[in-house]
């Protein structure tokens, strides 16, 4: 079961990543709701990604695809800090 919960925790990663890089390609027109769904993806599923992936430890260590999964999860919440930080101060987005 446990092996399944990482796997889980990696297509979630994928679905949120893959929303995301359709949504900067392809932008939702101005009063969508889509339009910031991406950015509620990232800031409230990625932990939970990362949890799910920390739960899937079997005997003490984690699978390389529970490790994948953390990383890809961190990665994005990285992109959207400095997304938001640098911008908003340097590029002006």
């Amino acid at each position: 079961m446990r092996r399944y919960v990482s796997h889980l925790s990696l297509v979630l990663f994928v679905c949120i990543t893959l929303f995301t890089l359709y949504s900067f390609l392809f932008p939702f027109v101005a009063g969508s709701p889509f339009q910031g769904l991406w950015f509620a993806a990232i800031l409230l599923l990625s932990p939970v990604g990362i949890l799910l992936a920390l739960v899937s430890k079997y005997r003490g260590s984690l699978s390389r695809i529970g490790i994948t999964a953390i990383v890809g999860h961190s990665m994005l919440l990285l992109f959207l800090v400095l997304y938001m930080t640098l911008g908003y101060l340097i590029l002006g987005v």
